[in-house]
């Protein structure tokens, strides 16, 4: 199930379900999901599951919308990233398959930590083969004639 989880000021633990329609995020009574702070914009953003995720996209709210700390004004959510609107946080919860985003994800990753393409692909490579077969054994010094 492709789910929102949040942590109320009172303590409280929230799960939100994420059907087939986009849901509104916002102060305003007629928003999908209410969120009572001043941060808090009337339409501040929606969300919807997409074949790769949850889709975010602000609807140029005053104090923006955050991934994992980063402002964006569309993006797509991963399993575990943090959605940050206001002072409120939502944990992702996806239940669809790694898609294009997160390939991209992990290939920016290897990057990241000084691994170029060649080598990169390369152990991608050695993942899917089988080790080589281990030569036979010979008569070594312990073999008698």
């Amino acid at each position: 199930m492709n789910c929102l989880h949040i942590k109320l000021p009172d303590g409280t633990a929230r799960k939100i379900a994420l059907g087939s329609r986009p849901k509104v995020i916002g102060s305003d009574e007629d928003a999908d999901i209410i969120l009572e702070d001043a941060a808090i914009s009337r339409y501040h953003c929606t969300v919807a599951v997409s074949p790769n995720g949850i889709h975010v996209q602000d609807l140029t709210s005053a104090t923006g919308t955050r991934i994992n700390g980063r402002a964006v004004t569309s993006a797509i959510l991963q399993n575990g990233d943090k959605l940050e609107v206001g002072p409120f946080t939502f944990i992702a919860e996806c239940a669809v398959t790694a898609g294009f985003g997160t390939a991209i994800r992990l290939v920016e990753e290897q990057f990241a930590v000084g691994k170029g393409f060649q080598t990169f692909l390369g152990e991608i490579a050695a993942e899917g083969q089988a080790p080589p077969p281990k030569p036979p054994a010979t008569g070594g010094p312990e073999a008698k004639p």
